[in-house]
């Protein structure tokens, strides 16, 4: 059994630990918050054995294995690197960290201490993205030339938290991070990239980016913002059709055009969007391994550096 610890205690460590219940071989072992009331108040809704006023302390437990990040962005690379030096294998919310030379030290220190790491990117776990994988691995569409990735909600700053802070917000890394990832798992590498149109506050945070990758004759279009609601859907253009899918960051269904026919792929969860993830890092902890094949160090090293481009582009 691998004993998990969770490091905050906001609405995705609640998610987080409703779905950990249902992972055989994960048991919950304990939160960490910044006070024992909030780490007693988590407990009572998700039961488990300790609760933590400081982080360091759960990471000083002996018998945690594991522990998911759920901080804001900001703490992330702080905690990771803590979390790996004490040999605590890691699970971040994304994004891991705020810039690729931070995501570097993290693979650095995980190759150093050799403790397993990874970036939450949970759309990669889901049943309905692996089979879109496969089918585009075994050549349905042909060679891919273009993606397209929206991912749009209306949040005004009155309803945020961090979003709206300067050294941590905006929504290019909080939303944007799963367009990023999504290009980066499909589009070649390295990119160019340029800013089609942005909205910027005084304090630098960006509420709205859309903004393009491309090499040769392939390229790929972000579009993520805090300003208004649209669709979120991600589509794949190849040479022999094009694969839609709609709400790319927790995927149950995509459909494949092709020949003028449309095909509707409706694959669901195996419990919900968080299980098979957490299947998955509990299983590679077991085996010893050091990252996982479906969200490596290099993934998330080359996810974060287009988010670095576009950042640079946006400061111009």
């Amino acid at each position: 059994m691998i004993n998990w610890g969770i490091i905050g205690a906001g609405n995705i460590a609640a998610r987080f630990a409703e779905s950990l219940a249902q992972v055989e071989d994960a048991h919950l072992y304990g939160v960490a918050c910044r006070t024992m009331e909030k780490a007693n108040r988590f407990r009572e809704k998700f039961p488990c054995d300790q609760g933590y006023d400081n982080y360091q302390t759960l990471l000083d437990d002996p018998a945690i294995d594991v522990v998911y990040i759920a901080l804001p962005h900001l703490y992330h690379f702080e905690w990771i690197i803590k979390a790996l030096t004490a040999k605590k294998a890691v699970l971040c919310e994304k994004p891991a960290t705020m810039t690729a030379e931070e995501m570097q030290t993290v693979k650095q220190t995980a190759n150093e201490t050799h403790v397993f790491f990874m970036e939450a990117m949970k759309p990669r776990f889901t049943p309905a993205y692996r089979r879109l994988k496969e089918l585009v691995a075994e050549g349905t569409i042909g060679t891919i030339k273009q993606l397209s990735t929206t991912f749009r909600r209306h949040l005004p700053e009155e309803h945020a938290s961090y979003h709206y802070l300067p050294k941590q917000g905006g929504a290019l890394l909080d939303m944007g991070i799963y367009n990023l990832a999504f290009i980066q798992d499909f589009a070649p590498a390295p990119l160019s990239a340029e800013i089609l149109a942005s909205t910027v506050l005084d304090n630098g945070v960006d509420t709205y980016v859309y903004g393009r990758f491309y090499q040769d004759d392939f390229e790929a279009f972000i579009e993520t913002g805090f300003d208004q609601t649209k669709d979120t859907v991600a589509e794949i253009v190849g040479t022999k059709g094009k694969i839609k899918i709609p709400n790319f960051h927790r995927p149950e269904s995509f459909v494949l055009i092709k020949d003028d026919e449309e095909t509707d792929y409706q694959i669901g969860y195996d419990i919900d969007d968080f299980h098979s993830e957490i299947d998955a890092v509990t299983q590679a902890v077991i085996r010893g391994d050091l990252e996982h094949p479906l969200m490596t160090f290099d993934d998330s090293i080359a996810s974060i550096a287009l988010s670095d481009q576009l950042k640079q582009l946006l400061q111009q």
